[in-house]
């Protein structure tokens, strides 16, 4: 199984994703996440058939709202680059997919 790497590019995969998204749910409600550094490249790889990725606002992200994302992926190979720090959230926009625990906040550091 992929991991989150510490190269320059890092990569999620849709098991290490769905690995931490499922901790999300076990953990009873605690948050799943990570941090990178800005300006790092991240793959975010899943299978397209069954899922998507979309970019929210926290607001989005808490309720698990998929009706106005700021981004939108569904390649199952997507390239994202975090240019700015702070904190991005992302969750599954399959129906029942984020309130099973499929999402992830990823902070970006300096």
């Amino acid at each position: 199984m992929d991991r989150f790497r510490s190269q320059r590019n890092s990569r999620f995969s849709a098991s290490a994703l769905l690995t931490l998204l499922c901790v999300a749910l076990l953990a009873d409600g605690a948050l799943a996440a990570t941090t990178v550094n800005v300006g790092r490249s991240s793959v975010l790889k899943y299978d397209p058939r069954l899922h998507n990725v979309l970019l929210v606002s926290k607001a989005d992200f808490d309720a698990c709202r998929t009706t106005a994302p700021w981004a939108k992926y569904s390649s199952g190979k997507d390239y994202v680059k975090f240019t700015k720090s702070g904190t991005y959230y992302l969750i599954c926009g399959v129906a029942r997919h984020c309130a099973a625990g499929m999402k992830v906040a990823v902070t970006v550091k300096w």
